[in-house]
């Protein structure tokens, strides 16, 4: 759940006190995301132990993770300079490294603990019974796009990354049985929305991976299968996208059964005699 929706929820629970930090955050979000508990509480006219007390009654096991939270919301509404602007006053530390793998590790670890395996079963299932897959992927959601259609052309002969500047075209000739993956993370590229939206009112199957139900991609998409992605800055890290497409993909394999083994070493000849790769001698 989107951490206003977390705050609203608990408003009437809190004291008031509490309750009046939560409303200074909802208010004032990009203010209170740079101020530490002590400098919060001074701001709303409470004591520091009432803020850690209000974001331990959010859930958080402390106020550091309920501030790294609060920039998590913020960053998946900001402008690429406002990100990066916020990045800059919040900061991460001497340790620029290791906090910028730390925070997809952590991400990784939140969602193995929640995570629901039958939407990516769904969308393998849906992959194997399409004659066509068509996946639009736009902005920096491309490269991902075409991770996913690289590795499932082996086992689909029929696996498009769509172009924006003829969706309209591809998605009014695509056959009936053909399945439109629609791929985007905050901010969600309107290209992306359209496409599915207009394969699902053509009758076509659609599926979605997006960060979460309430992606504009949601409401267009038969199957969603979501995957948190982490803003650093500027930047969208697709770490955890990444390993749920692999999951995906593996699924497909799975599904497949022995045409996996046999299309695996059709490749494994062309790309010998063709030299694809470099000799490991």
């Amino acid at each position: 759940m989107p951490l206003r929706e977390i705050i609203q929820s608990k408003m009437e629970q809190l004291p008031r006190g509490q309750k009046a930090v939560a409303l200074y955050v909802l208010e004032h979000a990009r203010e209170a995301v740079s101020l530490t508990a002590s400098e919060l509480g001074k701001v709303v006219g409470v004591s520091e132990a009432t803020v850690i007390r209000f974001a331990c009654s959010l859930g958080f096991p402390g106020y550091p993770e309920f501030r790294e939270a609060l920039q998590e919301s913020l960053l998946d509404q900001l402008k690429a300079l406002e990100r990066h602007q916020l990045y800059q006053t919040v900061g991460e530390g001497n340790n620029f490294i290791q906090s910028v793998l730390r925070q997809d590790l952590q991400k990784g670890i939140n969602i193995l603990a929640t995570l629901d395996d039958r939407p990516i079963e769904d969308l393998a299932r849906a992959i194997c019974e399409s004659s066509c897959i068509n996946i639009v992927g736009l902005r920096s959601a491309k490269g991902l796009a075409y991770y996913f259609s690289a590795y499932l052309s082996w086992f689909i002969p029929e696996t498009h990354v769509l172009n924006a500047d003829m969706f309209l075209e591809n998605v009014i000739n695509a056959r009936g049985d053909s399945l439109f993956i629609g791929i985007s993370f905050p901010r969600y590229t309107k290209r992306t929305v359209q496409c599915l939206a207009l394969a699902r009112e053509l009758g076509k199957k659609t599926a979605a991976i997006t960060d979460s139900p309430l992606s504009p991609l949601a409401p267009h998409a038969d199957i969603l299968v979501y995957a948190p992605c982490s803003h650093i800055s500027f930047i969208d890290s697709f770490v955890i996208p990444v390993g749920l497409v692999n999951a995906v993909l593996l699924k497909v394999a799975d599904n497949l059964g022995e045409l996996t083994t046999k299309r695996l070493q059709e490749l494994e000849r062309a790309w010998d005699q063709y030299g694809v790769y470099e000799d490991r001698e």
